[in-house]
């Protein structure tokens, strides 16, 4: 690959194409209308072991997404048809009751958090559900789609922010579990984004970081929506998160791969911060 081309992470040289793909005839077309490139390029980073995509969206792109992709015309269903339908699976289909089962399983019974920040909450399904195992419990959010922001605080009484997360969306508070569910992933800084996140976990408080696998690359075509979408700017593994990203501030409770109803592969990963 061109020799001046460098890992966003580290800032590496060290690179090495993992495979391409043709956005030709791709929906993400309608969400991104000025995306001029049509070809995605994933590289592997041989230095800090991160997978990283290219080209990468703008921010001014990456808004407009953001604002569009769970519009009603897009995803043919409204806001709160959206809540219904996810919130109205059994336990056992659900993907949201299981990854807070998880949670819970490790951290014991005795685990009652006062407050819970869901950083990327959506429509607030997760949230609702963290409603139903932790009674007592706060809830908070941070959302930049607009209609999902209002869905999220209508529908659980979260006290939700519309907008992107850093240290300055809830500065007064302190929270007992922070979640960040498929969110890493959509994050160009990630260096920045995971010290904002430890100013407002409190000393040994709990983080649960879900992001796609690597492991998708070998189970799913690579004409799958997941390597697709154009706010995908990373591919991690369990060796990256908790050794270049979350390492000496962090101590690992537990990790696992979960292939979801949807034969995705989702990395688990529950943290303590020292």
């Amino acid at each position: 690959m061109n020799r001046n081309f460098l890992c966003p992470f580290c800032k590496s040289e060290n690179i090495k194409l993992r495979s391409s793909l043709d956005f030709k005839g791709n929906d993400y077309d309608i969400l991104v209308p000025d995306m001029k490139e049509k070809e995605r390029k994933w590289i592997d980073c041989l230095n800090c072991d991160v997978t990283f995509s290219f080209p990468r969206l703008s921010k001014k792109q990456l808004e407009y997404m953001y604002e569009n992709y769970r519009s009603e015309s897009f995803r043919g269903e409204t806001p709160d048809q959206y809540f219904d339908r996810i919130t109205g699976y059994k336990a056992e289909d659900s993907e949201n009751y299981h990854k807070v089962e998880w949670i819970n399983s490790l951290l014991g019974k005795n685990f009652s958090p006062n407050k819970i920040l869901d950083i990327g909450c959506g429509g607030g399904v997760l949230l609702h559900t963290f409603k139903n195992f932790f009674k007592d419990a706060s809830l908070f959010g941070v959302e930049p789609t607009s209609s999902f922001a209002d869905l999220s605080k209508r529908r659980t009484g979260a006290d939700i922010v519309h907008g992107y997360f850093n240290k300055e969306s809830f500065n007064k508070h302190r929270f007992n579990l922070i979640t960040c569910c498929q969110v890493l992933e959509h994050v160009d800084d990630l260096k920045t984004f995971v010290f904002d996140i430890k100013n407002v976990l409190q000393s040994k408080g709990y983080l649960y970081i879900e992001v796609p696998d690597l492991s998708d690359f070998n189970s799913l075509s690579i004409s799958h929506s997941r390597f697709s979408e154009p706010s995908h700017l990373w591919y991690f593994n369990f060796q990256f998160l908790t050794k270049n990203l979350f390492d000496e501030d962090f101590s690992l409770i537990a990790s696992t791969v979960l292939k979801t109803v949807r034969g995705r592969n989702n990395l688990m990963i529950l943290l303590q911060k020292n």
